[in-house]
């Protein structure tokens, strides 16, 4: 045996450091690229860290938790199966010395580990071929070092079954034992009993050095000294291990007072998570298929932007380990990734929901509004005209000649002004107060507080906008100011409870203001609603039983702020025929509103609105019933563009409440 395995210790002796040192430069590499970032706190609460890690690495959970049940099979088998084939090989250390007689039982056990191992890792690399090659999904972009990648996992673990086979075939182990802890190697070690000893160790000799070894030390070579995609093996646990754990959505303040660039116009004003992010996407494209912009024909493709940004970053530094980069460069907002990209996102964040390792799409593309809107005054005409709108009057309808308090006429609703002594602050909002449809969402809700005997007051003249629209469009300059003016008044009346019907302004005052030294109970109507109903505080003199009404889940409720059962549980009290879209839930399709966009002008075939009204139409819904300002307002544009309107209807939940009181 001292024959056969001596030429491979001398072999691996002589490579295993080349191993090493291909590691510890490729990853030095990237790591000294990451650090050209900004610095960014990402290592509190390390133990919830770790556990969602090995959740996300070997169950595959943010896969499987979707629809994508073959695929998060695959994954699972894939690296489950390489986990356990690297423990197997690990423990088979204690055992060094080659097969004894009988095997020490440490052996065993490890022997049974890896041929599950690697079994796992076959069974997954067959379905992943099939998917790749075969079924082909759109979003795949199937490269060359991709087909590398399969021929050189399939050789190694099958030549590592064929090491297992010769090595059964030459103990004095009788064979039914082998077949229980090392199945797979005992069926390969039947084909070696045609050879005598002194063949079958020229067969080993050769078969370790050239078919196993060299193509292990070429493969890891390869991967980490070429950027080979294999990368996402260490990258993606460490962006899972190092993701957000801050409120879904909080995007990272601008420190007005202290700051060299406002927004990211270069490479290195991204944070070292938000590059690291660049070099763990997996290209799995289930970003690309989540994306409302995408999906309708926009330039918008969140892989895309990640992968621009990545190829833009190599570009930037080509010099292994240089901290310098190159000198001119390419502009990375108008060049690498485009106005016209950024400006697509309606920052509804299902690209990060469907993302598999945690990427944070959304921000990266806000901060780079950030630096078109405050350093190069580049956005759209229609965005722009909102911004000052926002500046000069506190709200973004121009052109609008409603009032703050117009909504409320005849109401008898007092401000704070004239009562601060209330159970509740009700914030209006913007649209809830200057867009004639969403006034009746208001007087919707003053009907319900009042029958429900809650006593409340609104602001009335003193409100302004709670910011959203200016900070997602990128002004972050005017986000704090309106938002440090808002935090002064509620102190001034001593505001402790917030109620609202925009998941816009509720996830600003619930997530963000606290940035500023805001902090309130903050609950969405569909909340405080859904409470009065199940508390009996609500007595409805009727049923919505006879129309099918079908939900629309916001973003800014749902994926943002996990609010998805309250709204059913209000159809489901007030008797209506619920039937769910298509896309709902978590995986809920936008209306196209957020992020700016409910200001922005696009072509009727682009619009997401239209796109999502084609769900409610296939629903066969008599009726789409919403939660939010924006969404009321683009569904009924995308039922008139259809011209269903007659047909089908569009309501806040309040009005149906509101309705049968």
């Amino acid at each position: 045996m001292n024959r056969v395995f001596i030429p491979v210790l001398t072999f691996v002796g002589i490579f295993f450091p080349v191993i090493i040192v291909a590691f510890v430069f490729g990853f030095a590499r990237r790591w000294r690229l990451w650090t050209a970032g900004r610095p960014e706190k990402r290592s509190e609460n390390k133990f919830t860290r770790l556990m969602t890690t090995l959740a996300v690495g070997l169950m595959n959970i943010r896969i499987l938790r979707t629809t994508e049940l073959y695929a998060g099979i695959m994954h699972h088998f894939i690296f489950s199966g390489t986990f356990l084939l690297f423990v197997g090989k690990i423990v088979r250390l204690f055992s060094f010395g080659g097969v004894s007689m009988p095997p020490q039982s440490i052996f065993l056990y490890a022997s049974l580990v890896s041929e599950i191992g690697g079994a796992m890792i076959l069974i997954g690399g067959a379905m992943a071929a099939y998917r790749r090659f075969i079924v082909k999904p759109a979003r795949l972009d199937t490269k060359e070092d991709d087909t590398l990648v399969f021929v050189w996992a399939f050789v190694l673990v099958l030549t590592g079954f064929m090491i297992k086979g010769y090595r059964i075939s030459v103990s004095e182990v009788p064979p039914p034992d082998w077949g229980l802890w090392s199945p797979v190697g005992y069926l390969i070690s039947r084909a070696f009993l045609i050879f005598n000893l002194p063949v079958k160790n020229e067969i080993l000799v050769w078969h370790r050095v050239i078919i196993h070894t060299i193509p292990a030390v070429v493969l890891l070579g390869y991967m980490w000294v070429m950027r080979s995609r294999l990368q996402h093996i260490v990258f993606s646990p460490l962006n899972v291990f190092f993701r957000s754990l801050k409120p879904k959505g909080q995007l990272v303040p601008i420190d007005l007072e202290k700051a060299e660039n406002f927004g990211t116009s270069q490479i290195e004003h991204f944070t070292w998570k938000q590059l690291l992010d660049l070099d763990a996407c997996t290209r799995c494209g289930r970003c690309q298929d989540a994306c409302p912009a995408n999906f309708s024909g926009k330039k918008l493709n969140p892989k895309q932007v990640i992968q621009d940004l990545k190829n833009h970053m190599n570009t930037v530094y080509p010099i292994p380990l240089s901290r310098k980069g190159i000198d001119p460069r390419p502009d990375m907002i108008s060049e690498a990734v485009t106005d016209e990209v950024i400006w697509d996102c309606t920052t509804c964040r299902a690209c990060q929901q469907a993302c598999p390792v945690y990427i944070e799409h959304v921000d990266k593309i806000v901060d780079m509004r950030r630096s078109l809107t405050m350093e190069r005054t580049s956005l759209p005409e229609a965005a722009q005209e909102a911004l000052k709108s926002l500046s000069a009057r506190d709200h973004p309808w121009r052109g609008t000649t409603a009032t703050r308090t117009q909504w409320a006429d005849g109401l008898d609703v007092k401000t704070m002004a004239e009562d601060s002594q209330v159970d509740l602050l009700y914030w209006v909002g913007c649209t809830g107060a200057l867009d004639e449809r969403n006034m009746k969402v208001s007087q919707s809700i003053v009907k319900i507080l009042r029958a429900a005997n809650i006593k409340f007051g609104i602001l009335g003249t003193e409100e302004a906008c709670c910011g959203d629209p200016a900070r997602r469009m990128g002004d972050e300059y005017l986000f704090q100011t309106l938002a440090q003016k808002n935090i002064e008044i509620f102190k001034n009346y001593g505001v402790k409870k917030i109620l609202t019907a925009c998941p816009h302004g509720y996830h600003s005052f619930k997530n963000e203001y606290p940035q500023f030294g805001g902090n309130y109970e903050v609950v969405h109507h569909t909340q405080f609603i859904a409470g009065l109903l199940r508390d009996g505080k609500l007595k409805l003199r009727g049923v919505e039983g006879k129309k099918t009404v079908a939900y629309h889940d916001s973003c800014y409720l749902g994926r943002y702020n996990d609010i998805y059962s309250e709204p059913r549980d209000i159809l489901k009290a007030v008797g209506a025929n619920k039937v769910e879209l298509a896309r709902t839930g978590s995986t809920a399709f936008c209306c196209g509103g957020g992020g700016g966009h409910t200001w922005m002008e696009e072509p009727p075939e682009k619009r997401v609105n239209v796109k999502r009204t084609q769900d409610v139409l296939d629903s066969k819904a008599d009726m789409v019933a919403t939660a939010c300002p924006y969404c009321l307002i683009m569904l009924e544009d995308g039922l008139k563009t259809k011209g269903v309107e007659e047909t089908v209807s569009a309501r806040d939940l309040a009005e149906i409440v509101a309705g049968l009181l």
